[in-house]
Formats: C-alpha cells, sequence, structure tokens
C-alpha cells in the first residue's frame, strides 16, 4: 500500500471542494428558477463531493489507511451518504470554534501541569501517590448513536462488501438515519428528482414532479453546511482520528499479510 503524497491529496481536496462549490452554486440557481427537483439532485451531488474531500482529508491525516476498498468507496454514493452523517456531527472550522478550542486545550494543559506540581511535590515528601488526586485525563468524546452506526456500517458493510470475500451481514443495533441512508433512500430520492419511474404495470412511479420546494431546500441546506469543513483541531475529529485506524486495523492486517 502506497500512501498518496500529501501535496497530491492536497491539490485533490482542493478540486473537489470547488467542484462541490460550483455544484451548490447551481443548485442555488436553479432553485431560484423554481427548478426544485433538478435543484435538490444537484443539492445531494454536492454533498457528495464534501463528503469525498472529506474522506480525503482523513487519508491524509492517516486516520484512513489508503487501501482499495477505501479508494473504491469514493465512488460509491451510500458511502458518502455516511460520512456526510459524521461531517455534520463534527464542528466546523471557524474563528469562535477555534477559539473555544483553543481554550479548552489550554486549560487541560494547565491542569495536567499542576497535577505534575503536585505529584512532584508529593515525591519530595516520599509520597507516591495521591488517590484523591489522580491525573488529569483527555476529554472523552462521545460519538452520537447516529454517527456511530454510520461509522459502523462504512466499515463493517460498505467497505466489507468491497474485499475480495464481498460478504458483510447487517448490523441489526444500526437503525435510523443511517441505515435509511446506506439502504440508499438519499440516492433513490437523487434519482426520483432526475427520472420518471414506470412501474411493473406500465404506470407512471415516482417522478422529478413529486419534489417540493421543501424538499429542495433541505438538501441545498445540508449541502451548505457540508461546505464548511470540519474543524481538524476540535476534540470530536482527535478523537475520530484515533478510533478509524482500530477499526481499520483489521482490513489493513489482512491487506498487508496479502501483499507480502
Amino acid at each position: 500500500m502506497t500512501q498518496p503524497r500529501p501535496e497530491v491529496l492536497s491539490q485533490s481536496i482542493t478540486a473537489t471542494v470547488d467542484n462541490g462549490k460550483s455544484l451548490l452554486d447551481d443548485a442555488k440557481m436553479l432553485f431560484d428558477w423554481d427548478r426544485f427537483s433538478t435543484a435538490l439532485a444537484l443539492g445531494v451531488l454536492t454533498q457528495e463531493e464534501f463528503a469525498k474531500a472529506f474522506l480525503l482529508q482523513l487519508v491524509a491525516d492517516g486516520a484512513l489507511p489508503w487501501l482499495p476498498e477505501v479508494r473504491m468507496s469514493i465512488a460509491r454514493h451510500q458511502c458518502k451518504h455516511l460520512l456526510a452523517i459524521v461531517m455534520e456531527w463534527l464542528p466546523i472550522t471557524d474563528w469562535g470554534n477555534s477559539l473555544q478550542q483553543h481554550q479548552r486545550d489550554t486549560e487541560r494543559h494547565e491542569a495536567i501541569m499542576a497535577w505534575y506540581r503536585r505529584a512532584m511535590d508529593r515525591y519530595k515528601q516520599g509520597i507516591l501517590d495521591d488517590p484523591k488526586d489522580p491525573k488529569p485525563t483527555d476529554l472523552q468524546v462521545s460519538f452520537p448513536a447516529e454517527v456511530a452506526d454510520a461509522l459502523n456500517i462504512y466499515r463493517h458493510e460498505e467497505i466489507e462488501r468491497l474485499t475480495q470475500s464481498g460478504y458483510a451481514s447487517k448490523d441489526p443495533e444500526a437503525k435510523g438515519k443511517a441505515r435509511k441512508i446506506a439502504d440508499g433512500a438519499l440516492d433513490r430520492k437523487k434519482q426520483s428528482a432526475l427520472y420518471v419511474a414506470i412501474t411493473p404495470h406500465g404506470a407512471v412511479g415516482v417522478h422529478p414532479g413529486l419534489i417540493t420546494r421543501e424538499d429542495a431546500e433541505s438538501e441545498i441546506k445540508r449541502a451548505e453546511r457540508l461546505s464548511e469543513m470540519p474543524d481538524t483541531f476540535s476534540d470530536e475529529y482527535r478523537e475520530l482520528k484515533k478510533i478509524l485506524p482500530l477499526v481499520f486495523s483489521g482490513l489493513l492486517k489482512e491487506s498487508q499479510k496479502h501483499s507480502v
């Protein structure tokens, strides 16, 4: 497995984000012209581009291994839709969030340094430990159920289907939005905004005319949210960088074994 060069990934991320922003502009323009079905389709395509850039950022940061299965997942709509759920949870990069994160980091650093000074004073007195004064630990970030489901489905179902075995069993515990996304709900919605479906009896099924103004507006707003790339210095993103290598460790070991 050869990791892409940082400058190559950076160029790919920039090109993908730029294309996503262009698609978003087009979606808004069509929305203003009351072309709601096409605006919705472009809104979902925009989300997919920003999710693709997010995946590449995870690779660049060493959170995701550049395995064939990960590369192939870039082309799978459901994979990008699942990663978009994770993106929505992460704080965005802005001055307010950065300032708050810096303050949290400073407070944790000061707490740890103060503990070290107290521990050193105890050591000089021959006291090795004080159960009432444990060492401060890093903030524990918990993944919301929806985000955890999205990550589990992405790794253990979507990625697993791309392995040589091609087999993956559904996680019965993964429900809600992530499950609907994995089962193709959003992709079907995008398709219904572009094509007229014909039923087995030859009649018109779902079609672009059923897409409402509210439907299109919802997907465009979601695309706008995803256009604000996640803050890679946030506690949430740091935790994601810790978890993903563990989740993908088995697949990485398997790939390395076959490459020997």
